[in-house]
């Protein structure tokens, strides 16, 4: 038997690193602090930190993503910036599914709301965390909806409800076990606060609920700090290439998925990037618990958040990043179902597991690519569409196939409806029979046709030694209909989830050599009728415009056409209300 050592002999050696403090190079500079495991570590110069290998990060209540920042020079900006600085502030927007991420000092009160937090300690959460694990282990979708329908899951159902009571979504009257039409649009404003694609009490949503209020809030402030550590680092990576994701803190920070539906990492998939600087960016700002951010917090006065700049040091940016990055996208347009909507859903439904569409954006590193993100997006749909006769039928509205370019981002843009857009797409009736124009469907907004930001599919001719661009109507956008793109459906367009679409735009801003154009101006004018009043739409501007030189590569591949069509129809009969 070895002889036992002492402690001393035992004792490691220890190197003592001294903590580096920090001091502006010159007066009257614009500071910022810096921070590093969770201490301040004295202040810089801006014009320093980037020599001292740190990373400005801007919490401030006046950060926008970057097709909204001003120019450095110019200071001009998107009219809508200050539309989207407002709904960032605003108590009950909740609009981050719809690109719009709540502010910094808005995500910090939530947080540092004590009547929530005790509201929230005083629920005994355990019958729904029970019934969240039983329904994510249950073997299919009926076992799950019976599971739903036991006596003890009412229960579950009172704590939902007093969760949704403490967030302000539901009166205290109406927590009573039973899942009435109060609760379901009480859930609907919970996904919407919190990032949730889904209905009822889908698993996405029950999950969620069974973290709690004040683990809720937190995670909210943590998607909002990624939202600019992906800015500020230049990042897209977020392991949907390689299926894989980086904990932010320990915690999964997203609640749902906004990848397509698939375990199969790509060849030469990036990693989570964007996780992994976000979770470095906790860590030295010592947000690593809702306590720890509630004590950062509450000793920061209101100004002072509102204003909040640190320096941070973040990982390594991965050598193929450059300020003109040769990139290439590829849309697959996966298993295509033609045949009418009724025939394409038994088809699927026989299929099985489908392979839904795809958006893939590669980087050239050496003589190999690099796969940086694979999201959801949409191919076509069945839509309504004017004839030429003047009748109104169901067209299958496809994606166009093969190469394109991008050439030009549109921040804030506006949609010029086709003529072929039938009149009840544009136009709401009230109950005194008074006509109006949709006008959010069109104006520059989150929800616009185009969500708040586009891209243009060009398509690339060169004749006689001269180059020209086609346009097809088909736009890389985002969208306020968030569902279709899990069912993977549009006109045509390939819709991102508006915060994706956004975080993409400045990525391509950040790696690519762009010029800032400004205001677009047109003249689309149009006349609708309907029972006998007409209504003038006019677009005076389309967007705010970046273009893009060179233009970068989109391929949208056919995909594999299955069902028993081949191709669709032309057009469906559809009921529709006479044209006044």
């Amino acid at each position: 038997m070895p002889a036992l050592s002492t402690a001393s002999e035992a004792a490691p050696q220890v190197t003592v690193v001294e903590k580096r403090s920090f001091a502006p190079s010159k007066k009257d500079c614009e500071t910022v602090v810096v921070f590093a495991e969770g201490e301040a570590r004295g202040s810089l110069c801006v014009d320093d930190v980037a020599k001292e290998g740190l990373t400005v990060l801007d919490l401030a209540d006046s950060w926008t993503p970057r097709v909204f920042m001003p120019d450095p020079q110019t200071k001009s900006a998107p009219e809508y910036r200050q539309k989207y600085l407002e709904l960032a502030g605003s108590e009950n927007a909740d609009l981050g599914l719809n690109g719009i991420a709540s502010n910094v000092s808005l995500t910090a009160r939530r947080l540092l709301d004590d009547k929530r937090h005790t509201c929230n300690a005083a629920i005994e959460r355990k019958p729904l965390v029970e019934l969240a694990a039983a329904t994510s282990s249950a073997a299919n979708e009926k076992a799950r909806a019976a599971l739903l329908k036991q006596p003890q899951a009412r229960d579950a159902i009172k704590v939902i409800q007093a969760e949704l009571v403490c967030a302000g979504f539901l009166k205290s009257s109406q927590v009573s076990g039973v899942l009435t039409q109060a609760t379901h649009s009480a859930l609907e404003t919970f996904r919407r606060r919190n990032l949730i694609v889904g209905s009822g009490l889908d698993q996405d949503t029950l999950a969620a609920l069974a973290l709690g209020g004040e683990e809720l809030a937190f995670r909210a402030l943590l998607r909002g700090v990624r939202e600019r550590v992906a800015e500020a680092a230049g990042l897209i990576e977020d392991g949907t290439a390689s299926e894989t994701r980086e904990l932010v803190v320990d915690r999964a920070i997203d609640l749902t998925r906004f990848a397509p539906l698939t375990e199969e990492a790509l060849k030469n998939g990036a990693p989570d990037l964007v996780d992994r600087a976000t979770d470095r960016a906790a860590r030295e700002l010592g947000w690593v618990s809702p306590e720890s951010a509630r004590s950062f917090l509450a000793a920061k006065s209101k100004q002072e958040l509102a204003a909040l700049r640190v320096a941070v040091a973040l990982p390594s940016a991965p050598a193929y990043h450059s300020d003109a990055m040769e990139l290439r996208v590829e849309v697959d347009r996966g298993d295509v179902f033609h045949g009418t909507p009724s025939e394409a859903a038994l088809a699927r439904r026989k299929a099985g597991n489908a392979r839904p569409p795809s958006f893939v954006v590669y980087a050239k590193e050496g003589d190999k690519e690099v796969a940086l993100i694979r999201w959801a997006t949409t191919i076509g749909g069945w839509k309504k569409e004017r004839q030429e006769d003047g009748e109104i039928g169901l067209k299958y509205k496809a994606s166009d196939v093969g190469d394109r370019v991008w050439r030009q981002i549109i921040a804030a843009p506006a949609w010029m409806p086709p003529e072929s857009t039938p009149e009840t797409d544009l136009l709401h009736e009230d109950k005194e029979g008074n006509v109006a124009l949709k006008r959010d469907l069109i104006q520059p907004g989150y929800r616009n046709a185009y969500g708040l930001v586009m891209l243009i599919h060009h398509e690339e001719v060169t004749r006689g030694g001269k180059t020209s661009y086609l346009d097809h109507g088909i736009r890389t956008h985002g969208s306020v209909d968030y569902r279709s793109i899990k069912r993977g459906t549009s006109h045509g367009c390939h819709r991102l989830y508006n915060q994706l679409a956004l975080r993409l735009s400045g990525f391509l801003l950040d790696h690519r050599t762009s010029v800032r154009r400004g205001k677009m101006k047109t003249e689309y004018r149009r006349t609708l009728l309907w029972n006998e009043q007409t209504v003038e739409v006019e677009v005076p501007t389309r967007g705010y415009l970046f273009e893009l030189n060179p233009p970068v590569p989109v391929r949208v591949l056919e995909g594999s056409i299955s069902g028993d069509k081949q191709s669709p129809i032309s057009m469906l009969p559809v009921d529709e209300p006479k044209k006044g």
